[in-house]
Parts: structure tokens; sequence; C-alpha cells
């Protein structure tokens, strides 16, 4: 190999690096103050709500964050219909979902960086650019003949509350259109279109071609929810802590105000932990990319090349985790600042335990 070569990929590997360790960190600071400042909204919403019953409106918690339960009533709603096809349904929400039948890529690089892809045909609801593809010869057509779409219906009440169309929106569907229900309403509409098992398709004779599409119907029907939010009048708004975080939340299921907060505690901690693990993980990854150009001198010497490989991923991961640590324990400082200094300490152990073993190994 050159010494362009050389310098080359010691450039890029020491670029790409600072890069992933830019965003390693980033990503670290900005976890731990999103993580702060949600529990304290849940913390200071737990002081502040008053568990209500949705059958009736007490005006004395107008303006006052509350917590309510019961059945989405569509007894008032809208028909909603997709006038393309004259689908219709009396719901809360429908959704038309449509999906192409496209040219999918799967790519693997072994050991020795070679990209080896695989190409299948399936169904997809988003478009897939095939222009980027590896390999030439598997073509998906620039965009989708018919778009998904979702029809939100108004006077959709819970007890004597009106739920807003965003609440509505965030709720996922529980039925979906069955081919009785179709045949009903879907009387080829569209040309070159027909009801085939549950979906209407341009699927001729069972046999899928890529750019064929299928589309079928989602809707949210009278289900059981809980909702937590400020009460404004007949309907409901966001609560806003001194965090500056926001609560505006329903899901389905019945739930007590205190089972809500659970539910978002646990959530926070779930994402707190993903969040640090990919922050750590991307930490040890830039100071592995900048000591690849070591491994790539090496790597072709069988015994050295193992060695330096180890030992340049030993310490990429203890420089990883003490850098990691160091950024947790700053951004926790604010907040708990006796947590923050054992993993300060923690972290100057590890450096110290790095360096002690490198000296040990010149010794040697």
């Amino acid at each position: 190999m050159s010494k362009k070569n050389n310098s080359t990929q010691k450039g890029g590997g020491v670029l790409s690096g600072l890069l992933l360790l830019v965003v390693g960190i980033g990503l670290l600071w900005y976890n731990e103050g999103r993580t702060v400042k949600t529990q304290g909204t849940i913390n200071e919403a737990r002081k502040n709500y008053t568990d209500v019953s949705s059958e009736t409106i007490d005006e004395k918690y107008d303006g006052k964050l509350i917590a309510t339960k019961g059945k989405i009533d569509i007894s008032e709603a809208d028909t909603l219909t997709d006038s393309k096809f004259g689908i219709s349904v009396k719901a809360a929400k429908m959704g038309r979902v449509v999906e192409m039948y496209q040219w999918i890529e799967n790519c693997e690089t072994d050991d020795n960086d070679n990209k080896k892809c695989t190409y299948e045909k399936d169904w997809s609801k988003s478009l897939i650019d095939s222009s980027s593809f590896e390999e030439g010869g598997h073509v998906n057509p620039a965009e989708m003949p018919y778009e998904n779409e979702v029809y939100i219906s108004n006077n959709i009440k819970v007890g004597a509350f009106l739920l807003p169309e965003d609440m509505i929106q965030s709720l996922g569907y529980n039925k979906k259109k069955s081919s009785d229900e179709l045949v009903n309403e879907y009387q080829n509409k569209v040309e070159g279109i027909e009801l085939v098992n549950n979906y209407l398709t341009n699927v001729k004779d069972n046999n899928p071609e890529v750019g064929n599409i299928r589309i079928s119907y989602e809707y949210l029907d009278s289900e059981m929810v809980s909702i937590m939010a400020v009460q404004t009048g007949n309907t409901f708004e966001a609560f806003t802590s001194k965090k500056g975080k926001d609560i505006y939340k329903i899901m389905k299921g019945s739930k007590t105000g205190a089972q809500i907060l659970e539910n978002m505690t646990k959530s926070n901690n779930f994402m707190k932990w993903l969040l640090r693990f990919i922050g750590v993980f991307l930490v040890i990854g830039a100071f592995s990319s900048m000591f690849s150009f070591i491994t790539n001198l090496t790597d072709r010497i069988p015994i050295l090349g193992g060695l330096v490989g180890t030992a340049t991923g030993l310490i990429s991961t203890v420089l990883g985790l003490a850098v990691s640590l160091i950024v947790i324990a700053l951004a926790w400082f604010r907040f708990r600042p006796l947590l923050s200094i054992i993993l300060i300490l923690v972290a100057v152990i590890l450096f110290v335990c790095l360096k002690t073993n490198i000296f040990k190994k010149k010794n040697k």
C-alpha cells in the first residue's frame, strides 16, 4: 500500500472518528437534559393532577390538570368517506393504507469489508428509492400511484368531553374493513382496481409485479381511553410544566392518573437507557475509528495484527466509557452533584487503569 493511501486512510479514520465523537457526546448531553426535564415534568404533574369523571364537566377544574377516562363515543361522529374509492365508515378515524410491490435491497459487509447485496420483491407502505441500489436491474417506480390518507371525524366525545383532533390522530386503529364490508361499498369506481382478498388491487391472477398496488382500510371504533391534560371548557389542552415540557396524553385502556404517570416514567427510563447506549456506542466507535489506521497497518501480519486489534479495541472501549461518564456527569452536575462526582471518579479510575496497564506493557 502506498504512503498516499496510508495517509488517506489515516485522515479519513480520524475525521470520521471526530464526527462520531461530536455526535455521540451531543446525544449523551441532550439525553441527560431531556431525561431530567421529562421526569421533572412528571413529578410536577403528580403533585397537581386530579382524577375526575368524564361523565360530567366540573367547572372548578377548568384550567387545571386532570386525569379522566371513558369510552370513545362515535354516536354523533361524521361519516368518514374516501371519495376516490367510495369507502365509508362511521368512526373516530379511518386510514387508507396503500402498499406497492417493490424491489428491496439487503446488503451485508463481511470481515474483509466486502459488501454483498441480495434483492427480493415484497409489499411496502413507503416508496423505496432504487436509484441508490448497489446493483442495477432492480428498478422501482418513481412515485406511488395513490397516497396513504387519514380521515378524522368531528364530534368525537369521551363522556361529556370533546376530543381534540390531534388526540384522535395520535391513537391507533382497532378494526380493519373486511372483504364483506368492502364488496358492498366498492363498485369499481377506479378502472383496473378490483376487490381481491380484502384488498383493492390491480394485481392480476394473484401474481404481483413490481409497481402493483394494494389498498386496505383501517379505522378506530369505540374503545376505552385514558387522558391526562388541562381541562379547557369541554375539551383539553396541553399542561406545560416549569421545566418547559408538555403533558398532553391519551392512551388506550382504563387507567388512573397515577398509572398514566407511571407509564410515562417507564417510557422515559427506557428512552434514557436506549439513548445512553447509543451515545456510548458512538463514542467508543469514534475512538475505534481514530485508531483504525494502526490496525490497517498491522492486520496483514497474523500475530501482530491480532494483538494490535485487541489492544486498540480495549483502549477504545475504556476511553469511550470514560469520556461518556464524564459527559453524563457534567450534564447531571446541576441536578445531582453527588452522582456527578461519583461518575467523574469512576472515569478517573478508568483513565488511571488504562495508563497503568500501558506503562506496565512498555516496561515489559
